[in-house]
Order: structure tokens, then sequence, then C-alpha cells
């Protein structure tokens, strides 16, 4: 937990004797996002099965946006988008951990807290704490998650839960939080920030939820609902909820593999970046309000402003949506921006940006796509081949929006690398880290669709993490699914490399449940879709060898080394290949040729030198046996044949 210096203001305002202060009537306002949470799962939109009052009163005690649209489906990224009202192509944070908020960004907090609003915040992810600097302007910070995460359910865990949260924070201990502060609040002004992360994989709610509910996405909604609720009791309790300013969003949603992606991050399709937008604001926004219209992230900030009763400052780019709510008035903008960068950081694609309206959208990828929303909602007939045309207005209005965000100079983000433990509790809530934090580039670098199209790599992609965490039947799934409808490397090449990484990560499939043969198949077929595979050159004879097979090992090693004489793995396998064939002298005599030819101290030469010391000994059985033993142990607990 930190606590933030006051800004430089209110310190000079102070020193000289007077206060900004706040406007007359100033309200309190109490501003949630729920992580990773689709309106469709909210009964207020519509959901027959959801059991969600908390928001459902607050959506009839004031206004409901229906098509509310997040610029990026990533947390860090779109809670700065929310905090700046700059779409994140303009403030520069694209994706979590590689990036920060900049001291130089003018957030909603800063804003407020400058005239006299007192500002708290608890958030319940790494991916907001201060190092990232979305704490800005807030005079409380809670982003301590000692304990960390909470299991209530072993059965829906793998054996091994190497990945698990290791820090975030459940609803309940949140709220908790939030109300120790508020009750300690006078009757000035404030501010108040709760990020719930809740409905974010892993899906785990508490009993009784998880027992009424017909999905667990769902159960974890409604214990999120419940502790909304208990929030909002309190607030009552002490007289605060009549003038409350109340807004309700996410920061994204959540594909549930309705598109083939199972968490968010990868597309844009309204799964991920359509998110519930509910303002209650009495006597300004008429209660039961629905704003049909559409309305994006970005107006969020100038919206709250507006509620705020303050009038002198603009903040970002977005307008607020006030007049739309209280009068049946206009949206800001008919057309939202949408940007995607994680294939293009780390999976060797492309990235994807869209514009969408109301009735329409446009996605610009390898294979561009439009869809017709009012006809299509679920997105699944792609007319953007059919007509071509179409396709190239589309494209020229996406450029004109990108080159007008890069034209405005609203860089608020700036590179940031996490520490070992940052990049170690990132990576247990499923965000890579690595990318380099790029700056956004120019309009034609952003245009640019260098690399794979995502929907050829995502069931790869999504695969590889399913076996990572354990989830082999699902990850089995996924590359079946991606073996069945993405075109092979001989009718199009570009995705060789893409089939071999699907091969790599189905043989670790094999690995893990004791099939060699099977694996060292597949390591076969991801060589022949990528020559230059090393992982499965070497990773094919070492399958081998556990298999049973070390004549055969030994040929395939030989045929390696041919080409790659200076793969230490793959004569490393092929020396113990040997040994297993009794052939002791031989392995030593290879063994010792690694040590010679490494750098001392090095990993080959501690792994040749080990096992050469026992060939030809009374050592080599159990050395043999270490081998074959120790290293199935190891595919056991990472799913992972290396």
């Amino acid at each position: 937990m930190r606590r933030r210096p006051l800004p430089l203001l209110l310190l000079l305002a102070g020193a000289f004797g007077c206060s900004p202060g706040a406007p007359e009537g100033a309200r309190d306002v109490l501003l949630v996002t729920l992580d990773t949470t689709r309106p469709d799962r909210l009964g207020t939109y519509g959901n027959p099965d959801a059991r969600t009052p908390m928001l459902d009163r607050l959506a009839r005690e004031g206004a409901l946006v229906e098509f509310a649209v997040a610029d990026v489906p990533v947390t860090l990224p779109s809670h700065t988008t929310l905090m700046t009202g700059i779409p994140a192509l303009g403030h520069g944070v694209r994706y979590n951990a590689d990036y920060k908020v900049a001291a130089s960004a003018t957030t909603l907090a800063e804003v407020v807290s400058e005239r006299g609003w007192d500002t708290g915040a608890v958030v319940s992810a790494l991916v907001l704490d201060s190092d990232f600097g979305i704490d800005q302007g807030f005079a409380f910070f809670q982003d301590d998650l000692t304990p960390g995460y909470v299991k209530y359910d072993e059965s829906l865990y793998p054996q091994e839960t190497h990945w698990l949260p290791k820090a975030d924070r459940r609803a309940d201990e949140a709220v908790d939080l939030s109300i120790r502060w508020l009750s300690q609040r006078d009757r000035a002004p404030f501010l108040f920030w709760l990020h719930v992360y809740d409905p974010h994989f892993p899906f785990d709610p508490p009993p009784p939820w998880a027992r009424t509910a017909k999905e667990l996405y769902l159960a974890e909604i409604q214990f999120t609902d419940f502790q909304l609720h208990r929030l909002w009791r309190a607030l009552e309790d002490e007289g605060r909820t009549e003038h409350l300013v109340t807004v309700v969003t996410a920061d994204h949603g959540e594909g549930l593999d309705q598109h083939r992606e199972d968490g968010h991050g990868i597309f844009l399709y309204d799964d991920t970046v359509r998110v519930p937008l509910l303002v209650r604001a009495p006597g300004e926004i008429p209660a039961g309000t629905v704003a049909g219209e559409q309305t994006r992230s970005i107006d969020v900030a100038p919206t709250v402003l507006e509620l705020c009763g303050v009038h002198d400052t603009e903040i970002g780019i977005g307008g607020t949506l006030v007049p739309l709510l209280a009068e049946g008035g206009r949206t800001p903008d008919p057309v939202a921006y949408c940007e995607s960068i994680k294939t293009r950081l780390f999976y060797g694609g492309s990235g994807l940006k869209a514009l969408r309206t109301r009735d329409g959208k446009f996605v610009w990828a390898p294979r561009p796509e439009y869809y017709d929303l009012a006809l299509d909602p679920g997105e699944t007939d792609d007319l953007a081949p059919a007509d071509p045309a179409r396709t190239g207005r589309w494209r020229e209005e996406l450029e004109s929006r990108v080159g007008d965000i890069l034209a405005r100079g609203l860089l608020a983000g700036e590179a940031y690398t996490p520490d070992e433990a940052q990049r170690e509790g990132l990576a247990s809530l499923g965000y890579l880290s690595g990318g380099g934090g790029e700056a956004p580039g120019t309009v034609e670098a952003e245009m640019s669709l260098p690399g794979f199209d995502p929907k050829d790599l995502v069931d790869v992609s999504m695969g590889a993490r399913e076996i990572q965490n354990g989830f082999y039947d699902s990850g089995e799934r996924k590359l079946l699914r991606f073996f069945d409808t993405v075109r092979t490397p001989n009718e199009d090449p570009r995705v060789a490399k893409l089939w071999a990484a699907a091969h790599q990560n189905y043989a670790k499939i094999w690995m893990v449940r004791g099939d060699y043969a099977a694996a060292a198949e597949q390591y076969r077929l991801a060589t022949e879709a990528d020559p230059d595979y090393d992982i499965a050159r070497w990773s094919r004879i070492y399958a081998l060898n556990l298999a049973g097979h070390p004549a055969d090992a030994v040929r395939e090693a030989d045929a390696v080394l041919a080409r790659w004489p200076n793969s230490w793995r793959v004569r490393l396998h092929r020396a113990l290949g040997l040994a297993l064939l009794g052939r002791s002298q031989d392995a030593k005599h290879d063994l010792m040729g690694i040590v010679d030819s490494a750098e001392p101290g090095s990993e080959p030469a501690r792994h040749a030198e080990w096992y050469a010391q026992r060939m030809g000994t009374p050592r080599e059985g159990d050395a043999l046996r270490s081998y074959l033993e120790s290293e199935k142990r190891r595919a056991d607990r990472a799913g992972d044949s290396s």
C-alpha cells in the first residue's frame, strides 16, 4: 500500500492560505471497474440466467449504455484509457508489464484531487500495481496483494499449479478494504476507484455461487455483484448514496472460446471489447435511461468530470456522455477505435486494429473482416471478402483516424522493465512480458501487417497456454482444431512455423501422457514443417530414447549432426542413446567431446561431465535411470520436453 504525495497545486495552495476547493454541491464519486466482464453475462443486459441484483439496481436508478466499447482488451492499457481519456494508441501504454503510465500523464484522479476531492483506490491485480504508474492522483492507493490467491475448489485445477495467480485479491477482501477507507471520510467529496478481478481466469467462485450458476464465469460475476451490494449497503448506512455519482464499467470482456480465444488480448470481437457501462447520477441522469448509441472508454473520464461539476478542464480526447444520458442527445463520436498488439509482441502475428459503429465492425488484419452487427451480432459472417470496395473505404477511414490520434502528441506512457518477482507474478496471471515496451510508430508502421494473421495463430497460442497451465485435454482440442482449419505449409508456406509450433506443443502432451513414440512422431512433423526448429530436432532424439528406441535415436542424431554438428543437446542425447545400447565407452568418448568443446562451467559442460564420469562404472546404471526417470518427471511437471 502506498500513499501518494499531495499534488503540487494543493501544496502551493495550502502554503498561501487558500485552497482550490471543490465546486459548491460537489458530489462523491464511486468508480467501479469490473475486470474481464462481458455485458451479456449481466441480468440488466438481458441474460435470463444472471443473478446480478446490485448492478441491475444501478441500471434502474441511472443509465445503461447498450454499446460501450473498450479500445484495447488488456487490463493496464484499458485502465489507462479510462483514467486519461486517451486511447492506447495515443497514450502509449499498449500492453501490461512492459509499459507504465508516465509522470507527465494527466489522470482523472489528479484533476479532481487538485480541486479538493479526497481520492482513494483499491486494486486487485498486480498489473495495476503503483509501479506501473496508474496510481497517479490517488492520495490512498491500496495495492498490497498479500497473502495472495485463494483456491476454493481443488478439482478445478491440474496437479501442478505453478501458474496460479500469485498477486491478486478476491472481491470480498477488496470491498472490506474499500468500506474501511470510505467509512473514515468526512463530508468532503471523494473520488473512490474500486477494481475487482474475480471474473478473470481461473474461474473458481466461492460457495454457494459455484453451485447456483450455469457457468463458473457467470458465478464469479454473481459473487462480485454480491460484494458490490455489501459496499452499497455500507454507503447507504452512512447516508452517502442519495447524491452519489456511480460509474460501473469493465476494462474488457472475455473470449470464452467463442472465436477460438479463451481469454482476451488477441482479437477485437465484441466478446472482448464490448463492455458494460452503468452511470447513476440522481437529479442529473433520469432513472431507467437506456442509451442505444455507441460510446467509448475514452468518454468515461470526461463524463465523470462533468458529473463532478468540473467544467474548466478537459481531459483526453473523448467527450462527456451527460448530454446523451440526461437529455437523449448524441454520442460524442459514433465510431470507436480498437487495437490489439499482443500477437505482434509475442507470437509473430500482425496485431489488429478495428473501427466499430453501432451496426458494423471493420477489422484490419492480413485477411480483413467486416461484420454487420445489426444482422450478425455474434460476428460469424465475414462480409469483407465479398465487398473489397467497402474494405478499401474502411481502411482509408481507419488510416485517417490512426493519423489523427498520432498527430495529437498525447504520449502518456513509457517503457518499463519488470523485476523478476513481477515477471513471475504477471506470468501467473497469464500475461507475458518481454515485448520491449515499443512506442506508437508512424501511420505507415501502425497500418502495416507483418507476421501471421491472428486467426491462424490463435489455436496454437491458446493451446500452448493450456498445456503450460496443465490443461492438456483442452490444449489438445485447440491443436486438433488448428490442424483441421488452417492451411497447410504446402498450401501456404507462410504458416510453416505455426505448424511446427503446433506439432511441438502436441508432442509435449504426449510426453506428459507417457507416449514417447507419439511424441517423437510429433517432433518429426515439427522439423518437417520447419527444418531449422532446433528444439524439435533434439527433443525427438530424447523422446526416442525414452520410448525405448535408442538405435533409432542414434540414427536420427547422426542425420541431424551431419547438418548441425555443434548441437550439443543432440550430441548429449546421442551419447546417452549409445549408453542405452550398451556402448559405454563410445558414450563416454562423445560426452567428453562435449566437455572439451564447451565453455568450462557452462550448462553443456556440466551435463556432459556428470554423465561421462559415470559411464563404464558401477554408477552407470543409476545415471541412465536418472536420465530416463528424472526427465520423465520433469516433463510431467512442466509439460515441456526440454
